[in-house]
């Protein structure tokens, strides 16, 4: 990542210094002698192969499967853990890395120089022809060296790392461990360091953080669909839990003018009609207005009360519980994970019910809709390739999504008719039209209080379903 600036920064100066300041292999000092090529040579052998081995290593912990290497981890994997707790410590990871290529390029560079002086001092016919070049021997070695380093201690190891990265960071577990033992020090001084210049930036931007970074995960979901990784409704999945903190109550509610209850008073025959008609198994019971819940009727402590009681009064589960239209999706749903309440009742500002949630509704919006109590066909049906009819309780996303295309706009409302409605200001006549750039949206059917059904015709283009 960021270690291959310093070595840049190394090779630069020692290539301005070494022109004009180094000694030619004529007037050399270093010993010439066999020996000392021969253990110039090795040396200069480990100090690459280190200098890979960090190098290559900082690229796999990063590259690294981290749900791979948690799972091995608490499968009892020793060096899995090892890495585990490499990886969960970027900073310290990161600097024993960086330290440790760093430290080995510097000794790698030096022991370059002088193996490659050496070698010009000990064969003469290499020496006269380098003579020749307008080059000093300090300035030929560094050149070499660099490009020994660059090669073998750069470029191979990092790509072979990156391909292997599960792989080889297991089995140098133990030896990453040992060089973060061996650096400790240097590396917790050089994140302190960091720190301190770091902090402040961190601290400005984590809310922005982490947006980037729901951000960056919904494009991951989406590549991942497209090269077939995953499939359309595990995407959708995916951008849905990434959205839940974001939505609140109100949006995912049913409206109260929706909601089917019965009075505490309601006897048995009349409660199973209402059920039966309405498909609902828990029905909300009030006492006085509708708008005064005092609790749940289940259907099925109905059919097992076998007629020990006429009304549904004393088979009222009364721990109800009321939720403010603001509270977030991921908190509420948290809680009902804890409670015993499958369904609630959502307020306004002023304690008034508007709306109640269920578990269902809430699963529903990370899985997807499933065919219950409260699903009803909502009777989209497609004219022809242009025109298709529906109601207008059918909400916005719905119709964007089972109709490629389509884009009705989306506002503060839900419905096709919510849309209507705030175009127009007030409930239209029939006939009435409402064009977009795209559509023409017509009121086929409405009463005093609500609009019932409506046609949508594209403008241009065909609609094409989706099929999710």
């Amino acid at each position: 990542m960021v270690s291959r600036s310093p070595q840049v920064f190394i090779v630069l100066i020692l290539c301005f210094f070494l022109m004009g300041a180094s000694p030619s292999h004529h007037g050399s000092s270093l010993p010439t002698d066999l020996r000392t090529i021969v253990l110039l040579s090795v040396a200069l052998v480990i100090f690459l192969v280190l200098t890979a081995f960090y190098a290559g290593s900082e690229t796999a912990l990063v590259s690294v499967n981290k749900v791979k290497i948690n799972q091995l981890a608490e499968s009892g994997n020793k060096r899995a853990k090892l890495i585990k707790r490499l990886i969960d410590s970027p900073e310290k990871m990161l600097g024993m890395t960086l330290v440790g290529t760093n430290l080995m390029h510097v000794i790698t560079t030096e022991i370059g120089l002088l193996l490659v002086i050496a070698i010009l001092g000990r064969f003469t016919s290499i020496g006269k022809i380098i003579g020749k070049l307008p080059l000093n021997d300090a300035l030929i070695a560094t050149l070499i060296t660099t490009l020994l380093v660059l090669i073998f201690a750069e470029i191979l190891p990092k790509t072979i790392f990156r391909a292997k990265a599960d792989k080889l960071a297991l089995r140098y577990a133990y030896f990453l461990r040992l060089s973060e033992a061996i650096l400790s020090l240097v590396v917790m001084g050089v994140t302190c360091i960091t720190n301190i210049f770091m902090r402040s930036v961190v601290n400005n931007h984590h809310q922005e953080s982490k947006d980037i970074q729901r951000d960056e995960l919904r494009l991951l979901a989406t590549m991942g669909e497209q090269s077939g990784l995953i499939e359309r409704n595990q995407r959708r999945m995916i951008h849905s839990v990434l959205d839940l903190q974001q939505k609140t109550v109100e949006r995912m509610m049913v409206p109260f003018v929706k909601i089917v209850a019965v009075p505490q008073n309601t006897d048995i025959e009349t409660f199973m009609n209402i059920a039966s008609e309405s498909g609902f198994s828990r029905v909300p019971v009030y006492d006085g207005r509708i708008d005064n819940i005092v609790g749940i009727v289940n259907l099925l402590d109905v059919i097992y009360s076998e007629g020990d009681t006429q009304t549904v009064r004393s088979l009222v589960r009364r721990d109800i519980r009321f939720v403010p239209e603001s509270k977030s999706i991921s908190i509420l749903l948290k809680e009902l994970q804890k409670s015993r309440n499958t369904m609630v009742f959502v307020v306004d500002e002023y304690g008034g019910i508007i709306g109640l949630i269920t578990v269902e509704d809430l699963i529903e919006e990370i899985v997807g809709e499933f065919a219950d109590e409260r699903d009803t066909d909502l009777n989209i049906q497609q004219i022809d390739s242009k025109t298709l009819e529906c109601e207008g309780r059918t909400e916005i996303k719905t119709m964007n999504e089972l109709f490629l295309g389509l884009k009705i706009p989306s506002g503060n409302y839900e419905t096709i008719a919510g849309y209507i409605l705030s175009q127009t200001g007030t409930i239209p006549e029939k006939g009435t039209q409402i064009e977009t750039n795209q559509l023409i949206i017509t009121v086929e059917t409405v009463n005093s209080r609500s609009i019932q059904k409506v046609m949508i015709r594209q403008k241009s283009g065909n609609l094409l379903h989706s099929n999710i």
